[in-house]
């Protein structure tokens, strides 16, 4: 069955990278809006969920434990096709969902309706539904409360975004600050240089007023170097971290977030970070967006059976860092895959923007292959 994919697609998908968020870490800002909708609607359950290339992220829930599902079974992947909501009075009569595993196993749903998370301009990114074991209708008003509710998600949605943007604008200004600092370093540690030598006991000076400014400009110079070191040290200990990763941490977030995926379709998923680099961190932004797609497309196009291998590194250079990320699989599912160029072009100019790379390649002998360099600003 042909899957249904909006006109405007590749804007959605832009849209939803923009935000830069963590799907698994929004529950306790939306929670009560889900139990509210569910009041509303009287359902028994509330999901909100945002949907990319190839995932649907349940980011809240009332009534049901759910964190993702692929993009294909889900139902709002045709509410985020809609320009109002979209109704399925009884999914197990509905040829599309009817041996959906939620259809036809607990908590045997059979109701279904969805409101689109509009952005702006027609782009949807996902969808706040309701969902019912019984089949029932919901009445106008109620329809309107729940588009009232969505609206209303979309602003704090929105409110995030901007936050992600001050964060990042905050995390530039302090490696300015640290450049600043770094960049006075070598003219004031030649100034002292020079007023030591000026001020050997062995030297001869004609000017006794000389020599005493001398020792002030040493004094004061000192100082001035003190204080860019503890600058240095403030904002590194303070700020440097607040919005960061390392290889760990990263590693743990991809496994929170796909694992479950990986269990779905019987497929291992294993990590490997470089140990020597583990705590070296490096900027969130939109990382998770930027690997997330090739994992994704991984599980998608690997056999039950295979194993993943996620392997994550850091490069050390003198003006910034390279985030090296290579994802393996060893049985896609026919040697004439090849890495759905349309769903994976926007990661490719995402990190081709950041003057990075984005390389794939299959064959018999390798297996599927990505292989991610993602510069990281110094």
């Amino acid at each position: 069955m042909i899957q249904p994919l909006p006109l405007n697609e590749a804007e959605r998908i832009l849209s939803l990278s923009n935000l830069d968020i963590d799907y698994s870490t929004l529950e306790n800002d939306f929670k009560h809006l889900m139990k509210l909708a569910s009041q509303i609607t009287d359902m028994d359950v509330t999901l909100l969920n945002l949907v990319d290339s190839y995932t649907q992220w349940t980011i809240a829930q009332h009534g049901i434990q759910l964190s993702s599902m692929p993009r294909e079974e889900c139902v709002c992947q045709y509410t985020i096709a809609q320009d109002e909501g979209f109704e399925i009075k009884d999914l197990s009569s509905d040829p599309r969902f009817e041996l959906a595993s939620y259809v036809k196993n607990e908590p045997k749903l059979r109701y279904y309706y969805g409101v689109p998370l509009e952005m702006g301009n027609g782009v949807h990114i996902g969808s706040l539904c309701v969902m019912n074991r019984e089949t029932k209708t919901l009445s106008a008003d109620k329809v309107e409360l729940l588009k009232i509710i969505a609206e209303e998600i979309v602003c704090k949605l929105k409110d995030f975004q901007k936050i992600n943007e001050l964060k990042n604008e905050l995390s530039d200004a302090r490696k300015m600050q640290r450049k600043i600092a770094h960049d006075i370093r070598n003219p004031l540690a030649g100034i002292i240089g020079i007023s030591d030598i000026l001020i050997e006991p062995d030297e001869e000076h004609n000017q006794e007023e000389v020599l005493h400014c001398l020792k002030l400009i040493n004094n004061s110079s000192k100082s001035i170097l003190e204080i860019a070191d503890n600058i240095s040290m403030e904002l590194f200990e303070k700020g440097s971290q607040t919005y960061s990763f390392n290889l760990e941490t990263l590693a743990e977030r991809i496994r929170h977030l796909y694992l479950p995926l990986a269990k779905n379709k019987k497929v291992s998923l294993e990590f490997f970070i470089d140990k020597s680099k583990e705590h070296i961190h490096f900027s969130k932004n939109k990382i998770l967006q930027i690997i997330g797609s090739p994992v994704s497309s991984a599980l998608k196009l690997s056999k039950p059976g295979a194993i993943i291998n996620v392997r994550l590194g850091l490069s050390i250079q003198s003006d910034r860092n390279i985030l090296h990320v290579q994802i393996n699989s060893n049985a896609p599912l026919s040697k004439e895959v090849n890495s759905e160029s349309k769903v994976l072009n926007f990661t490719k100019e995402l990190i081709e923007s950041k003057e990075g790379s984005f390389d794939f390649e299959c064959n018999e002998m390798n297996g599927l292959s990505y292989k991610l360099s993602i510069p990281q600003a110094g």
